[in-house]
């Protein structure tokens, strides 16, 4: 309820297209920092990649710092690129780089994919919440993607930035208090000795027992996670909605900083667990049963009022992710077909109106995919790793590769996906198309697809490109050398630190409330910590509402 009155209250000030879909380029850093952390946050995380921890410790934990490495990579060379393009969509620099038809294929598959990904992080979130609270799944994912629709279609960009920050929020005081229960289960209950005793041979060290992932699978996956989270068409537009370059930069950096710690501090339970607790799912080799690690530790150690919190951190992130996803899916329906096949006249009502249906599609498309992956088998951490090498580098690789390699013909983007979407089959397909026993591993996979796109798109430049194809891609180039002026649109925003701190001192007082909640001492000690904190941060946020910070800065027509 309190996210979705916080993404509503915006959208009585999204009256023009440029502030729905891209906020009118006012978007802070920190908070376009925030949201893009947020934006690859979900459910998963804990479901997927805390089975990953459980059943190997360190690996998981060291494979988990990818997203730092990723951002550290858009900092130095993604953000001021994407900022300069000025994008209200991602797709729509594939026309100035290539052809309609690119930008048309790809728009409609990157729309198409968000179903299935949708579909897998709703499932995901929804399947947490029925191992740990018992909610069932079918009306849990139900009701919460419609939820998430409502407030993602009412408010913007806007609506979304406010709702990432608030679910920031809620997920490091979850992440907080459990860290807390853990180290008190660690060093109080159980004894630092007895602890370090107990761990598993290979499990904290690197490389760790199972062969298949020493270094050259997490490399790999690092690898991946650089093309994942720099082609991420919600991270490119919040790199496109702050009012500089600079902004930008700063948004990455601050990610930097959330993510380095990030995987010790909320995936260091599922470590714990397998230490404490090492039969809580039965065998730990199972990677579906590890799947469900954190959400059987964290009743344990949490008082029930927290174990609520954690619950809603947990709805938070994924909520978070599929707003952004489709937010930004909704902006390039609209911006890269309706408007540029359909209707180029459309007025701002229209435009908004269309992204606002295409929304409410996205999101009911997506809970049907999520109620069929409820009857797939096997766990999720193979699931979205096989979808890697069939769409995510496929779409991905070119669009990535297209910004540095600047001499290739109109169509090459769309060979190089193409090679990379055969390949993939192929090799998914292997036992039948040639009779293997087994397809190539994902490491290998992920290399092949991203080298077939870069050679692809290089043997295409040494063709002969007429005289309009070399202006195209000279004036294309002229784009990403010259800084573009910001032009910040002020609709009349309230400065969104000041909103902000609202709903975190909210949070924080209902916090306070959960102390009166039946527990142990240490538990309550934790609550009542969790929420001063809370309390002391936004009272700081309040006091720094006066400046100018967060608040729109100028006005132009851009």
């Amino acid at each position: 309820m309190l996210i979705t009155v916080a993404g509503s209250y915006y959208s009585k000030f999204m009256a023009s297209s440029e502030a729905h879909f891209k906020g009118g380029n006012a978007i802070p850093w920190w908070a376009a920092g925030i949201s893009m952390y947020m934006s690859k946050f979900t459910a998963y995380t804990f479901f997927g990649i805390g089975s990953l921890v459980y059943a190997e410790g360190v690996t998981g934990l060291l494979w988990e710092t990818g997203p730092a490495l990723a951002f550290l990579v858009a900092a130095r060379l993604f953000a001021q690129r994407w900022h300069r393009l000025n994008l209200m969509s991602p797709p729509e620099f594939l026309e100035a780089r290539f052809n309609p038809l690119t930008r048309k294929t790809f728009s409609t598959l990157g729309i198409a994919t968000t179903f299935i990904s949708s579909g897998i992080r709703l499932y995901a979130m929804c399947k947490f919440a029925e191992g740990m609270i018992g909610v069932p799944l079918v009306p849990a994912v139900i009701v919460t993607g419609a939820i998430i629709v409502a407030y993602t279609l009412a408010g913007g960009l806007w609506a979304v930035i406010v709702t990432d920050f608030v679910q920031f929020v809620v997920l490091i005081l979850a992440a907080f208090c459990l860290q807390a229960m853990c180290a008190w289960a660690v060093f109080f209950e159980t004894g630092w000795t007895q602890f370090l005793a107990r761990i598993p041979e290979h499990y904290a060290t690197f490389p760790g027992a199972n062969p298949a992932h020493a270094w050259g699978w997490p490399l790999v996956f690092w690898f991946a996670y650089i093309l994942d989270y720099n082609g991420d068409w919600g991270i490119v537009q919040r790199m496109c909605c702050t009012p500089t370059e600079r902004d930008a930069r700063k948004g990455a950096w601050l990610c930097i900083g959330f993510s380095l710690p990030h995987a010790f501090l909320l995936l260091g339970p599922c470590f714990v667990a397998r230490v404490l607790y090492p039969h809580i799912v039965g065998d730990p080799a199972d990677t579906a049963a590890a799947e469900s690690a954190f959400g059987k530790i964290s009743p344990l150690l949490l008082p029930p009022g927290l174990l609520g919190v954690m619950m809603a951190a947990m709805l938070s992130a994924t909520m978070s992710t599929l707003s952004v996803s489709w937010s930004v899916r909704s902006a390039s329906l609209v911006n890269d077909l309706y408007l540029r096949f359909f209707r180029p006249q459309a007025r701002d009502a229209e435009q908004i109106l269309v992204g606002r249906v295409g929304v409410a599609a996205i999101g009911s498309i997506a809970i049907v995919v999520a109620l069929l992956v409820s009857r797939q088998s096997g766990g999720l951490f193979q699931l979205a790793q096989s979808l890697v090498g069939l769409i995510v580098i496929p779409l991905l690789a070119p669009l990535l590769l297209a910004i540095f390699v600047h001499r290739t013909k109109p169509w090459a983007a769309l060979a190089a996906m193409g090679s990379c979407v055969a390949f993939g089959l192929i090799n998914k397909f292997a036992d039948v198309v040639f009779g293997l026993s087994a397809p190539l591993p994902f490491e290998f996979e992920v290399l092949i697809e991203f080298a077939l796109s870069l050679v692809v798109l290089v043997l295409s430049g040494w063709l002969p490109l007429s005289a309009a194809e070399e202006k195209q891609q000279s004036d294309f180039a002229a784009r990403l050398i010259r800084p573009r002026p910001a032009a910040v649109h002020d609709a009349g925003l309230p400065p969104p630190l000041g909103v902000m701190s609202g709903f975190v001192l909210l949070i924080g007082g209902l916090v306070l409330v959960l102390c009166f909640v039946p527990q142990t001492g240490a538990q309550r000690l934790v609550t009542l910590v969790g929420g001063l904190l809370l309390l002391v941060a936004g009272t700081l946020m309040r006091r720094g509402e006066g400046g100018n910070e967060g608040r729109p800065s100028g006005s132009g027509s851009g």
